[in-house]
């Protein structure tokens, strides 16, 4: 498989090869049914077949992403929908629901997010978001302010039981991961705006904050 090549595709700050693995870690076999809320071009969804042979649905509001996502899976066994994941109804019930926008302010909190996801999962079933954490209890305020509230590990820890979930895997995006998106991401023909977006990462971002997949199952 060329990893090189989905890593274009995938908007979030873990690898390829460590998606695979937070595959492996959740159980994902040919019988798991995964919903991906807010899939972008549903890399995540075609790295899941082709390794473990999982079929699913992946949605988003974007449609260019959806449509060069349907032009790269040829595969019948996922399905790809542009649309408000927010508006979504489906009546299956999945194994896995996933949504690695869990904190780009999709949901008012942690607990309505949860909530929303649960109306999809099926009973036993693991639940993985993405999410946006602070290094240090207390990260500076240019951080917060550009990427809205940042828990650290231990709260999102916290947040999850309190919710009646436990953390069973997770996969912290890497520098390198960082890096992809960053240079990658956010280029205008506004110099300021991509000044700031390289001088978050640099002086806040990298040293303070970290980005990464969580899966969870009821307790």
């Amino acid at each position: 498989m060329n990893y090189f090549e989905d890593e274009k595709y995938l908007i979030n700050m873990v690898s390829a090869e460590d998606i695979i693995r937070f595959g492996y870690a959740i159980g994902l076999n040919e019988t798991s049914r995964v919903l991906d809320l807010c899939c972008g071009y549903g890399t995540m969804l075609k790295l899941w077949n082709e390794i473990f042979g999982i079929s699913g649905v992946g949605v988003d509001r974007v449609e260019g992403f959806i449509e060069t996502g349907r032009s790269r899976l040829q595969n019948e066994r996922i399905n790809l929908i542009c649309g408000d994941v927010l508006q979504y109804v489906d009546i299956e019930k999945y194994d896995v629901v996933v949504c690695t926008e869990l904190s780009a302010g999709l949901f008012y909190s942690f607990a309505e997010g949860i909530t929303f996801l649960e109306k999809f999962l099926k009973p036993g079933g693991v639940i993985v978001f993405g999410r946006l954490f602070s290094e240090i209890p207390n990260p500076p305020q240019e951080l917060i302010d550009f990427d809205g509230p940042m828990p650290t590990l231990s709260e999102i820890y916290d947040e999850a039981k309190q919710c009646g979930y436990l953390i069973i895997s997770m996969a912290s995006g890497s520098n390198a991961s960082w890096e992809r998106y960053i240079m990658r991401g956010k280029r205008t023909s506004d110099m300021t705006w991509n000044d700031k977006w390289h001088r978050i990462y640099y002086d806040y971002r990298r040293p303070y904050g970290g980005w990464a997949l969580f899966g969870i199952e009821k307790l």
